[in-house]
């Protein structure tokens, strides 16, 4: 039992180690988009973009790991710090909102992307 829980503190540490590391990167800058982590806002160009709480977080996870694909459940679970009971239309609302904000044209999406029947991930623009 002492060495589970002494590897499980281990791997808590690491996790800790690694967020606040990506933590104090200032801004992330993903095509056109420009994420700026201290003051929370988004920059299109150089043109600010007004986004909520959670539009910010959902930012933050997706910008912060390009083209890494995220189930709903990893996205609820890590925006909301609540777990993920089931298929709720919770995130692709939020993910309609952002794409009306960030996108050219939301029906065509370049940056934030469907991944059928897996999830979402955000692009670079091509």
């Amino acid at each position: 039992m002492e060495v589970i829980a002494r590897v499980k503190a281990q791997l808590r540490r690491c996790s800790e180690f690694n967020y606040n590391e990506k933590k104090h990167t200032e801004t992330i800058v993903v095509g056109e988009l420009k994420l700026d982590t201290n003051s929370c806002v988004i920059y299109k160009g150089d043109k600010p973009i007004s986004i909520t709480s959670i539009e910010y977080k959902l930012l933050l996870l997706l910008m912060g790991n390009p083209k890494k694909v995220f189930t709903k459940k990893q996205i609820f679970e890590s925006v909301w710090n609540e777990p993920f009971y089931g298929d709720d239309n919770t995130i692709m609302v939020h993910i309609s909102k952002l794409r009306d904000k960030i996108e050219e044209d939301s029906k065509n999406p370049v940056y934030l992307k469907t991944i059928r029947g897996l999830g979402y991930k955000f692009e670079s623009k091509k």
